[in-house]
C-alpha cells in the first residue's frame, strides 16, 4: 500500500486510518554510581537502555479511517508479545513491545460519537538477543 506511514505487527498507520503527526524517540544510557570514602562518587558505563518511540496521531472517523481504528491499536497491545515495526520506506526498525496507548475523543456528536480521535502509542524497543 503506497499510503502505509508505518506499520507496527499487522496494524497499519496511513493517511486513510490513521494519520501520524509525529514520531518521537528517546534513547537512554545506564551508569551506576559507586561511592568512594573521601571523594565524590564514581561513575560506571552500564550500558545502553532500551529506546523508546511515541507515535502521534490524529484520526477523522467520519472522513477516514472509522471509528474502530483504536481499537486495533489496542488489540496489537493486547497481544503481549513484540511486534515489528517497519516504515513506509521499507526500513525495518526491528521488534517493540506496545507499553501505551492514550486516546482522546473530541469534537462529539450526537450519541457522544467523536468526530476527532487524538492517540499516543507508547512503545520499547525489544533487543532479539535477550537472554
Amino acid at each position: 500500500m503506497a499510503d502505509v506511514m508505518m506499520a507496527l505487527g499487522e496494524y497499519r498507520f496511513s493517511i486513510n486510518s490513521a494519520a501520524l503527526q509525529s514520531i518521537s524517540e528517546t534513547h537512554s544510557w545506564r551508569w551506576a554510581d559507586h561511592n568512594v570514602a573521601g571523594s565524590k562518587p564514581r561513575s560506571q558505563y552500564v550500558g545502553a537502555d532500551l529506546s523508546s518511540i511515541r507515535l502521534q496521531g490524529t484520526i477523522y472517523p467520519y472522513f477516514r479511517g472509522g471509528l474502530e481504528q483504536t481499537d486495533k491499536m489496542k488489540a496489537e497491545g493486547d497481544q503481549g508479545k513484540p511486534l515489528r515495526m517497519i516504515d513506509g520506506q521499507g526500513k525495518d526498525w526491528g521488534l517493540w513491545t506496545v507499553r501505551q496507548l492514550q486516546v482522546d475523543k473530541s469534537n462529539l456528536w450526537m450519541k457522544g460519537v467523536a468526530r476527532k480521535v487524538e492517540f499516543t502509542l507508547e512503545i520499547k524497543e525489544y533487543p532479539q538477543e535477550q537472554a
